[in-house]
């Protein structure tokens, strides 16, 4: 089977149960709670890849979380050992694909496209290249990245941005 046949990108209003031992490994902190007052749920979505002896394991994460009129996109990790363990020539399929994170944004990208843009605070430089290759720019704030999905005038971008940046990291 091909890469893309053994890697399942799935959108859950809750993945702690899959995905909250990954966030754990990757960023040091508990998995994070559901928003108590937000518009609408957040989405958060999982990579599941099925190894050669038909185990399925979470390999990526990723959550976003309306506000107003756009979707804060935080959490994006995939498991650190994953591209070590693949067989070489599902890694050259993986890398060609643009790897999982490029993958679950792809997916993301396909069914979140309702809001008027992405936002996400981007401070690693692998990161950064996967988040440019899916459509973001950069903003005048350090580390926040954004992929528009309306057509914006420059003022209204601007004052998105603006709201986006107050809030700090997310």
């Amino acid at each position: 089977q091909t890469f893309r046949e053994r890697l399942r990108v799935q959108r859950f209003d809750n993945a702690a149960y899959f995905a909250a031992p990954l966030f754990q490994e990757v960023f040091h902190q508990p998995f994070p709670d559901p928003p108590s007052r937000a518009s609408s749920p957040w989405a958060q979505y999982v990579a599941f890849f099925r190894w050669d002896d038909d185990r399925l394991g979470p390999v990526g994460f990723c959550n976003f979380l309306p506000y107003e009129d756009v979707w804060l996109e935080g959490g994006l990790c995939v498991r650190r050992d994953f591209y070590a363990r693949l067989p070489g020539l599902l890694s050259g399929e993986c890398r060609a694909a643009g790897g999982v994170a490029q993958m679950i944004m792809e997916v993301a990208g396909e069914e979140l496209n309702d809001r008027t843009a992405w936002f996400a605070y981007v401070g690693d430089t692998q990161s950064l290249k996967v988040c440019m290759r899916c459509g973001y720019e950069v903003t005048n704030h350090k580390y926040l990245i954004a992929r528009w999905f309306r057509e914006k005038s420059v003022e209204d971008k601007s004052a998105i941005i603006e709201r986006v940046a107050a809030i700090g990291p997310f």
